[in-house]
């Protein structure tokens, strides 16, 4: 069975909202799930040629209220920040996470930033949220050092692209893409019904 891919970006509060149903959902489903981060900022700027959505008039005032509301009618805490997040230092302190902890270590990094306010660009934040899920401090401070997880990052961008993400999250089965939070349920009926749509 394919395994179930999941493209996301720190950048992203979806994603976030996201990464709370996605390890469910792959359970009940006894599909594997992979974390792939990359960068949605790449791929909106350089590939779509459009501007970022949160510098976008209408659009970006409209994400702000919408993510608000996404999270309290579904019970999650969400904070949202104030300030510009950086998405590369935890993606590629991800690259530091033995494969048992990816999806702890993202999920915890994504609550960090969106369900408490926390600025992931700052390496002493990523270490603290590491060691609370068994990633070594260590690890950590090398990734965000060394060259190969920026390449490895990049590496998933250019995968991305060449599958047709254009969003994040989007969990991508086979050939088959499902863009965004509000579309797990149809994810969710796909793979019930066997990888097809009925």
């Amino acid at each position: 069975m394919n395994p179930i891919d999941f493209y996301f970006d720190f950048i992203s509060p979806y994603a976030y909202l996201a990464s709370l149903h996605i390890e469910a959902l792959a359970e009940a489903h006894r599909r594997q799930l992979q974390w792939k981060p990359f960068r949605l900022g790449v791929l909106v700027v350089k590939v779509m040629g459009l501007p970022p959505v949160m510098r976008t008039p209408l659009k970006s005032d409209y994400i702000r209220r919408d993510v608000r509301r996404l999270a309290a009618v579904a019970g999650h805490p969400f904070r949202g920040v104030d300030f510009e997040p950086q998405p590369l230092p935890p993606a590629r302190a991800l690259q530091a996470a033995p494969a048992d902890l990816t999806g702890a270590f993202a999920k915890a990094m994504l609550h960090a930033q969106w369900g408490e306010g926390r600025d992931l660009a700052d390496a002493e934040v990523l270490v603290e949220v590491a060691q609370k899920v068994g990633v070594p401090a260590g690890a950590v401070l090398a990734a965000l050092e060394d060259g190969a997880t920026r390449e490895a990052v990049n590496e998933q961008t250019r995968e991305a692209i060449a599958r047709g993400v254009f969003g994040s999250p989007t969990c991508v089965v086979g050939a088959e893409l499902f863009w965004g939070v509000d579309r797990l349920w149809l994810l969710d009926a796909y793979l019930e019904a066997g990888e097809s749509f009925g």
